[in-house]
């Protein structure tokens, strides 16, 4: 599976937001769509810090 899970780092912590992350799509400024693999999703607002494909884990920084 290529799924991975989301962590929104604010004050230098981490904190799971999603799993199962199928698809990231830009919404706007500094904005982004999380869409799951069942269908649901979520609009964070931050900056991709970090993408790592093989740990499946993408982390966005609060802004």
């Amino acid at each position: 599976m290529c799924e991975s899970n989301v962590y929104l780092k604010e004050n230098e912590v981490e904190k799971l937001i999603m799993e199962n992350v199928a698809a990231i799509t830009p919404a706007g400024k500094d904005s982004f769509v999380l869409k799951g693999l069942l269908g649901e999703y979520m609009e964070v607002t931050g900056i991709i810090e970090d993408i790592n494909l093989m740990g499946h884990k993408i982390i966005i920084k609060a802004v």
